[in-house]
């Protein structure tokens, strides 16, 4: 929590706004998807010091070139870190860590009062669990994602990927039918003024015992922000939902191994844009 809330304070004055016209600039350090930390229970078994967890997820965004050749493409790289801590077990083990660095590039097509209308990312990723051995999971993937908002109130958003999965160090296509899926939707209702949000993931499965992972949140931007007025535009109170094996990676190969069926509440840090707060 301290940690959080020290990365908080540190990229406060570097958010990436929203760009209103074309060639305007974000700073060079800022945050890329949501940052967030949150605890809760699982629905499909009895809550206790063994299945309750918290997670938190830490992304930044390294502007390396900004408005390419007057035509609006911006290259970046980032970093994701995803974390579930078994924090009520003693010794307070980390089931999963999973560190997603990636370059992207980023386009925007349409603005409108509201902001960004449409654009497009396309991405080169790589998502490990930092183990080797036997315990080693890794993805390397091209993406692209598509985002379109309606009348400033319903964002919708679809991804491809492809690429190669690892595991045991050995190529493995089951990373991608298994755990990652080929396809991610993303649906977004939010007010004009974004202090309230309701978001879902859907991302599609191909083999294993169901059939999708799921994420969900709800988001309310209270009126009083931790730091002054520029607080109160990306600071909110949420509540999770997730199903599925994406947040430990080691569970794509493992069979019968515990389903995360969660609900969680906590605390985020939204970016300036919607179209990366999607990317879950």
């Amino acid at each position: 929590m301290v940690f959080f809330a020290g990365l908080y304070a540190a990229l406060l004055p570097a958010r990436a706004q929203e760009p209103t016209s074309s060639g305007s600039r974000s700073p060079m350090l800022s945050i890329f998807k949501e940052n967030y930390v949150t605890a809760g229970i699982p629905l499909n078994a009895r809550p206790d010091w063994d299945t309750n967890d918290m997670t938190f997820q830490i992304s930044i965004r390294y502007n390396a070139m900004q408005n390419i050749a007057g035509k609006d493409w911006n290259l970046f790289l980032g970093y994701t870190q995803l974390s579930v801590w078994d924090v009520f077990k003693p010794s307070n083990p980390f089931r999963s860590n999973i560190y997603m660095p990636g370059l992207y590039a980023y386009h925007p097509f349409r603005r409108d009062a509201y902001g960004v209308v449409n654009d497009l990312l396309l991405s080169l990723e790589h998502r490990s669990n930092g183990y080797d051995g036997a315990t080693s999971r890794s993805i390397d993937c091209l993406a692209a994602t598509y985002t379109h908002t309606f009348a400033g109130r319903f964002t919708a958003q679809v991804t491809g990927r492809f690429g190669i999965g690892s595991i045991y160090n050995d190529f493995s296509l089951e990373m991608f039918n298994r755990y990652q899926g080929y396809v991610n939707l993303g649906f977004c209702y939010h007010t004009p003024d974004r202090r309230f949000m309701a978001t879902a993931s859907v991302t599609p499965l191909f083999a294993g015992d169901i059939p999708a992972n799921v994420q969900a949140e709800v988001a309310y931007r209270p009126d009083i922000g931790i730091a002054g007025a520029a607080g109160r535009d990306w600071f909110y109170i949420v509540a999770r939902y997730h199903y599925g094996y994406d947040e430990n990676q080691l569970d794509c190969a493992v069979p019968d191994v515990f389903l995360k069926h969660m609900v969680r509440f906590g605390l985020a840090v939204m970016p300036g844009r919607l179209s990366h707060k999607l990317c879950f």
